[in-house]
């Protein structure tokens, strides 16, 4: 899994990958509910750092963590798998 090229561009499935998909879906998620990286790692349970690590794609999210983040949010697993939204860019 490749780090994030440009985080203002969603991931694209074929050229990017699955792991990459699901790390956007989860920041959107997150930051749609204002879910700071210390709430994520809690919910999921694991450190901080490592949620950077996901965030950032140095590393992918396990299947496990992606189901304790969906029961959570009170979405299913798969929606995170799904493309995400493009973002809004900033007007600055």
């Amino acid at each position: 899994m490749a780090p994030i090229a440009d985080p203002f561009e969603p991931p694209n499935l074929i050229e990017e990958g699955l792991a990459a998909v699901v790390a956007a879906n989860i920041r959107y998620e997150a930051a749609r509910r204002g879910l700071a990286q210390k709430d994520v790692a809690q919910i999921v349970r694991i450190s901080r750092s490592a949620v950077s690590l996901r965030y950032t794609g140095r590393a992918p999210w396990t299947l496990d963590e992606v189901g304790r983040l969906a029961r959570t949010l009170g979405i299913r697993p798969g929606e995170l798998t799904r493309p995400p939204p493009p973002p809004v860019r900033p007007a600055w």
